[in-house]
């Protein structure tokens, strides 16, 4: 028969550093879609940016009634909100004959990448316990990555069940693939890892 004797002692206490690598990861978010200050076209100051194209898409183009509601503000200088073009690619127009393009959300809804966000996601947290920084913001990174190729990829992907440009569309721009013209608008679609705000 064998007898043993066994000891332990705590060397080092790591249970700060495992609450702040928590703390500092949860204060953290992992944002896809269209940063406004890097969303410029390349064009005059006047013209529509990335951001304000993917809202427009998203949302739709507003009806008269509702352009005769607000000219008394854009009478004043008050111009049409980034947010609200975005909601015009959204959602469409039938007046403008511009039906709604959904972009960001519905790509990022998508079962496998909702799974394959979570599964990137929650290797930030081990990293973190451990007091890896570093690691927790590479996987945060990696997620973040992981949602902007996804929403990328949603301009191609037949699951965006869009409706085909108008044949008038379609002959302007020498092409029937919908929200694709120079590819701009796809290629802004990024992603940032940053502090929350508030």
């Amino acid at each position: 028969m064998f007898k043993g004797l066994a000891t332990s002692a705590i060397t080092r206490d790591l249970t700060r550093d495992m609450l702040k690598g928590l703390k500092e990861i949860s204060e953290l978010d992992v944002l896809v879609g269209i940063p406004q200050d890097e969303s410029s076209r390349g064009e005059e100051e006047e013209g529509i940016n990335n951001a304000e194209l993917a809202y427009i898409h998203t949302h739709g183009i507003r009806n008269q009634a509702m352009r005769e509601e607000m000219d008394e503000d854009m009478d004043r200088g008050s111009p049409y909100s980034k947010a609200y073009q975005m909601y015009i690619k959204e959602h469409g127009s039938p007046l403008w004959n511009s039906p709604p393009r959904p972009i960001i959300q519905p790509a990022l809804e998508q079962p496998e990448i909702k799974a394959a966000l979570g599964v990137q996601l929650s290797k930030a947290v081990p990293a973190a316990l451990d007091g890896n920084l570093n690691q927790a913001m590479d996987e945060l990174e990696k997620a973040g990555m992981i949602g902007q190729n996804a929403v990328r990829d949603w301009f191609t992907n037949p699951k965006n069940n869009w409706e085909p440009n108008s044949p008038d569309t379609a002959e302007q721009k020498g092409s029937d693939r919908p929200l694709i013209d120079t590819g701009e608008l796809r290629r802004s679609i990024a992603y940032e890892v940053r502090k929350r705000e508030g």
